[in-house]
């Protein structure tokens, strides 16, 4: 099973919101080996610039347990990648680095595990709303 996880979730995480429980469920399965798990670089961008406004030791921190967990980086290379994010953006409400996420996760045919934002309402992507 190949996951791709957006921001928030992960956010959810680190940052002991509702639902951490879950998504740590989904950590330990791509740690474990049965899943894996991926997170665009962006997003990776976006985690850590949240975190560094908190503290710069944390967002080092956390960024360092991310990846011990055995997520892997996805990097935007070529021009497919990009141009189905864009794709995405501009027919949508939507930011942008949940755009990257869903063109992300459509690339790699992965599940997309989603927070509670409501950008994603109404687009037909397989994700896990946690």
């Amino acid at each position: 099973m190949k996951l791709v996880f957006d921001t928030e979730v992960i956010l959810k995480f680190y940052l002991g919101e509702k639902n951490a429980g879950v998504v740590r469920d989904y950590l330990v399965k791509v740690s474990s080996g049965e899943a894996e798990g991926f997170m665009n670089v962006l997003n990776l961008a976006e985690f850590y610039y949240i975190l560094y406004r908190k503290s710069a030791k944390m967002a080092d921190e956390k960024l360092a347990s991310l990846k011990h967990f055995g997520i892997k980086q996805v990097d935007i290379k070529g021009d497919t990648l990009w141009k189905e994010a864009a794709r995405i953006k501009a027919g949508n409400g939507i930011s942008l680095p949940d755009a990257v996420a869903i063109a992300t996760a459509k690339e790699l045919k992965a599940r997309l595990l989603i927070g509670d934002d409501a950008e994603f309402e109404g687009l037909e992507i397989d994700a896990v709303r946690i």
